[in-house]
């Protein structure tokens, strides 16, 4: 029977393992002076080594003729242990066995002494899987078990194992094997396979695999079994089993996106999708060529001496502003994550590339004379806290973009759609006065009171369920800025028609409820029905949520008695005014 390539070269000893010197170098100077631990903690990403090491530990450590660190492979534990015939080396997948009745079972056993070997090891893969219950059954075993005793435990998420744990395990932290270790791996098993395979091909499994060994050399596996016999593997064969694109395709798209051929952009999406291309690995390789056409902007002797340096960088870090990928980066991270979750992801990279290509509209007939009074005008105007003025400027820079600088039917007849009670008032957020920053800390108050005055948890699941509603908005130019602020946001409290959304920090908080005119109205234009939003950041969150939690505090509805016209009004007017003065007769409202 076939044997997959990542068994059949599985390290069998510690100078086999690629890419982990540190930790091979520590276990081999504890066992050549005998100061063994009771436990192991072995974490990293997965296809690092975590459970190869652990079974090397545990067969080298049984071994009675040890030659410094090297097992005989003679003896009857080494005997055992190749033949898969010992029973002292326990292996629990804790996936599976993860509850309390499971550890008792271990813990009635611990105390029986290995059948042919020194020590009994027991190695609990995937360990964070272990419930609550079961982590406090096996705690004091772990703590103090017998001395024939050894075990090791691994996982990816040590961040989901109990402190208690943690702390009675010697810790060990697998890193992803870098790329050149890769290929040296790689190029030894298609040697000893006889296989034929272009050292492009090689590096691009390597890159693709993400610092994973086993992700690697299972890549490596299914293209040996993709290609016919005595044929050479080239990098095309790679991204067609892979379901990605080759580099230059992936300059092609986004040359494309940056020079705004829309029609080709689409089209190669369409070839994508219909060829069977995995659109989320795409997005992922889109994300990846963009972060390293930053760097060949802004670190330019970065990929010297790298393998993967490729010329298609230079070819268009001439192109396009650091900033401006920055703004692509963040994007495309935001689809991706949609993308992961829906059942339609090429709908969400359609709907995130003409978001961008929006967001990127120029000022028609603006003079470089005007930008730069523009800009000194948005300096004067900021605060002295620096994050402030950055924000500030990049605020009103960004909503400036989406004015109607021209009256064209398109937006005429989106404009006739819409109602009196629903019409958006252009005007970006402000840092207003002592007087209106009250008014609007007690409105957030009172819209977050009523909001969980009536908090229901249905009613919250099935308002996220509509929210998608709010993408097919996103490709209206009226509406796109307002929609992808509420789409930004993490809805997490609904009640007598008050939405509570949630922001990372204070900021973007901040200019969330800044815009609370235009959020209203646009919730009232997609849902034809009339809420109440604001907005708050994580940290205040968190106490507001552990108050509603323990009841420390009442929540009765009150009557909203701050009228958001009122309270907009004189910033609508001196932002019109600020616009006039900078772009004259460019702008025309409606």
């Amino acid at each position: 029977m076939y044997q997959a390539l990542y068994r059949k070269y599985r390290p069998s000893t510690f100078d086999d393992v690629v890419g982990q010197d540190v930790i091979v170098k520590t276990l081999k100077n504890e066992i050549t002076h005998n100061k063994l631990s009771h436990a192991y903690l072995f974490t990293g990403p997965r296809g690092t080594g975590k459970t190869s090491v652990a079974k090397i530990l545990a067969k080298t450590v049984n071994c009675t003729n040890l030659n410094g660190f090297i097992p005989c492979d003679e003896c009857v534990s080494c005997t055992q242990i190749n033949n898969k015939q010992t029973t002292d080396i326990i292996e629990i997948d804790a996936a599976s066995n993860n509850g309390v009745d499971e550890i008792r079972e271990l813990k009635s056993k611990v105390n029986l002494v290995p059948a042919s070997s020194k020590y009994k090891v027991y190695i609990i893969d995937e360990v964070h899987m272990l419930t609550v219950g079961a982590f406090n059954a096996l705690l004091k075993t772990l703590e103090e078990p017998p001395a024939h005793i050894i075990f090791i435990l691994a996982t990816t998420d040590p961040h989901k194992i109990p402190t208690t744990i943690l702390s009675r395990c010697q810790r060990f932290d697998f890193k992803k094997i870098s790329e050149n270790n890769l290929v040296q791996r790689l190029h030894y098993i298609v040697e000893q396979e006889n296989i034929k395979i272009d050292q492009d091909a090689l590096l691009e499994i390597a890159r693709l695999s993400d610092g994973g060994m086993r992700d690697s050399i299972s890549m490596l596996d299914q293209v040996i079994s993709y290609v016919e016999d005595n044929q050479t593997i080239t990098v095309k064969n790679v991204h067609d089993v892979n379901g990605t694109l080759t580099q230059k395709e992936i300059q092609f798209l986004v040359k494309s996106l940056i020079h705004k051929n829309i029609q080709e952009l689409f089209e190669m999406i369409d070839q994508c999708n219909d060829s069977g291309k995995n659109l989320v690995k795409l997005t992922e390789e889109i994300i990846l060529f963009l972060r390293n056409l930053l760097l060949s902007k802004v670190v330019p002797k970065y990929f010297e001496n790298n393998q993967m340096n490729l010329p298609i960088y230079l070819e268009l870090k001439d192109q396009i502003e650091s900033e401006n990928l920055l703004g692509m980066i963040h994007e495309f991270n935001l689809a991706l994550n949609d993308m992961k979750l829906s059942n339609n992801p090429k709908m969400i990279l359609e709907l995130s590339i003409i978001k961008q290509l929006n967001s990127e509209k120029k000022l028609i007939n603006v003079s470089d004379t005007q930008k730069e009074n523009s800009l000194k005008k948005h300096e004067k105007k900021a605060l002295n806290d620096d994050q402030n003025e950055k924000t500030t400027i990049e605020l009103k820079t960004k909503r400036s973009s989406t004015l109607n600088l021209s009256s064209d039917s398109s937006n005429s007849e989106i404009k006739n759609e819409v109602s009196s009670k629903t019409t958006i008032k252009y005007f970006p957020g402000k840092v207003f006065d002592e007087t209106k920053i009250e008014e609007l800390k007690k409105l957030k108050a009172i819209r977050i009171n009523n909001a969980l005055a009536s908090f229901n948890k249905r009613e919250l699941l099935e308002f996220k369920k509509q929210s998608e509603l709010l993408h097919t908005y996103l490709l209206d130019a009226d509406y796109s800025e307002w929609v992808s602020m509420i789409l930004d946001g993490t809805l997490k409290a609904i009640g007598n028609d008050y939405l509570v959304y949630v922001f990372p920090n204070e900021r973007l908080s901040e200019i969330f409820n800044q815009s609370l005119i235009n959020i209203d109205a646009v919730l009232e234009k997609v849902f034809h029905k009339k809420y109440h939003a604001i907005s708050t950041d994580i940290n205040e969150w968190d106490k507001i949520k552990n108050e509603f939690n323990n009841k420390t505090k009442k929540y009765e509805y009150e009557e909203e008695t701050i009228d958001l016209n009122d309270l907009f009004k004189d910033e609508e007017e001196n932002d019109k005014n600020e616009i006039e003065s900078l772009f004259g007769d460019l702008v025309h409202y409606e």
